[in-house]
């Protein structure tokens, strides 16, 4: 009985070392950061994967009075209001003079849902994590929205941080504050 179970245990060891798989290299367990590329005011951008809710051409939008100049408006998106941020505005704080900007990303997050202008789409990417640079100059507009970011193809392309974003104080209040004064001097 013992020689059956040496034998089988032989004949396991064989199946195994010729069905078995060599264990990964090192350099294959590389962790990457993967998001999209895209450009907002002219400044190429990156955003981590998940960070967006999807990527639209920009709807049809229905200005709003009584709102701050980087806000364009509202637009029909899937069965709800979405507001449309002018990025030029937002960022540069001077309207985009040109063709219309076509595409728009759409960004949710608690308490905000709303698409901002894009000035180009480019593609998705990935990055060995261990690359990312946290000390590159950034363009000063974007520098308080931005974590590190990536070298590509001789660019720096800095990662846009959603979450900095919605934190930002200009971003949570979006009525015009020349309009507030007016109502105060109205009111005395």
């Amino acid at each position: 009985m013992a020689g059956a179970v040496m034998q089988f245990l032989r004949g396991l060891e064989q199946r195994w070392s010729r069905e078995a798989m060599p264990p990964p290299d090192y350099e294959d367990n590389v962790m990457f950061w993967v998001g999209t590329s895209l450009s907002i005011a002219g400044v190429k951008l990156l955003i981590g994967e998940g960070e967006l809710e999807e990527v639209i051409e920009t709807p049809a939008i229905t200005p709003i009075p009584g709102t701050r100049d980087w806000v364009m408006g509202v637009a029909s998106h899937r069965g709800s209001l979405l507001p449309i941020i002018s990025g030029d505005v937002l960022f540069r704080g001077v309207p985009y003079q040109g063709r219309q900007r076509d595409h728009c990303i759409v960004l949710k997050r608690p308490g905000f849902y709303f698409g901002i202008t894009l000035s180009a789409i480019e593609r998705d990417l990935k990055f060995p994590i261990q690359n990312r640079v946290m000390d590159a100059d950034v363009d000063p507009d974007f520098k308080p929205y931005c974590l590190g970011g990536f070298d590509h193809q001789g660019d720096f392309l800095a990662v846009l941080d959603i979450d900095r974003l919605v934190a930002a104080e200009e971003l949570a209040d979006a009525c015009d504050p020349r309009l507030e004064m007016t109502e105060e001097f109205n009111h005395e």
